[in-house]
């Protein structure tokens, strides 16, 4: 009788330290069987966890989903929400292959949408009020939402948490930009919006962000020019996203309710703990995406322009070292589900989503939350009949994890 090897037993591989004999082994799939789409995580991801190393696609794909399934306090919101594997913006970007059959006589646009058009084959992405794009570029995570695809234009309502201020407040705010939802507070910021004055220390900050990421770039990164596909958002001139709404965000959550209305509009944000280059790149792919895939679903032609669906980099907290891009992506996830944004007028100020001092225990928490589902997937198992209660050869393998060498995403 031969005996059943569960896939929480089964060594993926073995490598050989100089000192002994280590086992890589599955710990869990995310979500479990029978749901589809489950992510495996080895004992080897855990690795990534350490301080000073990269979150690797494991691993951020399994606690973004765990955040989708387990942290959204409302069922309906995961009903208006859809989330991508950070394999979709790799994919939808990659570069061709010379001998690609019957691509020669698609527009660029189309071509890309053809490498992904059967991510969302029992998915309509238009009925969800946000998608979340996980993007790794020269090994730095970010992350774009796209937000309220479905809507055509900006839909505003009365502020429930409205409370008039004094005269004397009203006074010293007066020439803040209109909030009545009329088309002068949708138009870019840049019209509308002075820049406030910034200090040394925010320039001085400001640069060493930017440096830091030429620093990761040059590095740790490949030249992903090499790997991608942006023709098309280059050949249109990247200058027309230019009216990117950028950090000097004009909506501070805390002060909602000062805010006659709240509102609802078409847009992408781009949320990145380490401030550099601008992602209008990025945004325009998207919108090129979201224009093929509306015409393959609804069989007619839209317009996902930058009039339409605005691209805007909120101020989100920051990162203070080179190395916790991915973590700080999974935190504005988690966020996302656990303080929904109630309103979307652009730009925004989110530096106060979460307390910074929460990132210091983030891999931690992230560590421990893969082992207590590992836990739980191997319980269940055991429970239902499902796989062989001897002592697992790998078992063991968790505790001289450190035997195994920090690897890099």
């Amino acid at each position: 009788m031969h005996r059943r090897i569960d896939y929480f037993q089964q060594p993926q591989y073995t490598v050989y330290t100089g000192v002994v004999f280590v086992c890589f082994c599955r710990l869990l799939v995310y979500p479990p069987p029978p749901a589809k789409g489950g992510i495996s995580v080895t004992n080897e991801d855990l690795h990534c966890l350490n301080d000073g190393e990269f979150l690797n696609d494991s691993i951020l794909i399994v606690v973004t989903k765990y955040c989708f399934y387990k942290k959204i306090k409302i069922k309906e919101d995961a009903i208006r929400s859809h989330v991508f594997s950070s394999f979709f913006y790799k994919r939808l970007n990659q570069r061709e292959r010379r001998n690609a059959v019957d691509a020669s006589n698609l527009p660029i646009q189309k071509r890309k949408h053809n490498r992904v058009k059967t991510w969302t084959r029992h998915v309509d992405l238009f009925q969800k009020d946000f998608i979340f794009v996980p993007i790794n570029e020269s090994a730095h995570w970010y992350l774009a939402i796209i937000c309220f695809p479905g809507l055509e234009k900006a839909h505003v309502e009365l502020n429930p948490l409205y409370q008039p201020q004094t005269q004397a407040h009203s006074t010293a705010v007066s020439s803040s930009p209109p909030t009545d939802g009329g088309s002068d507070e949708l138009d870019d910021v840049r019209q509308h919006t002075s820049v406030p004055h910034r200090s040394l220390a925010d320039v001085n900050r400001q640069q060493q962000y930017t440096d830091g990421l030429h620093r990761i770039i040059e590095c740790y990164g490949t030249d992903d020019s090499h790997n991608s596909d942006d023709q098309s958002s280059c050949q249109d001139g990247c200058s027309e996203d230019d009216s990117l709404v950028d950090e000097c965000g004009s909506f501070d959550k805390a002060e909602l309710g000062s805010k006659p209305t709240i509102c609802k509009q078409p847009c992408i944000l781009i949320m990145d703990s380490l401030r550099g280059p601008t992602r209008s790149t990025v945004v325009k792919t998207l919108r090129e995406y979201l224009e093929v895939e509306w015409e393959v679903k609804k069989g007619s032609k839209r317009s996902f322009g930058k009039d339409v669906m605005k691209g805007s980099s909120p101020r989100v907290p920051q990162q203070d070292n080179f190395s916790d891009c991915g973590v700080y992506v999974l935190q504005y996830v988690e966020s996302f589900f656990e303080s929904p944004l109630p309103s979307f007028h652009l730009p925004m100020n989110l530096l106060d989503w979460f307390p910074q001092q929460r990132m210091k225990t983030k891999r931690d928490e992230i560590k421990e939350l893969i082992l207590k589902l590992q836990t739980q997937q191997q319980l269940n198992l055991e429970r239902s009949g499902q796989t062989d209660s001897c002592h697992s050869p790998c078992e063991d393998t968790l505790e001289s994890a450190d035997l195994i060498p920090p690897i890099s995403s």
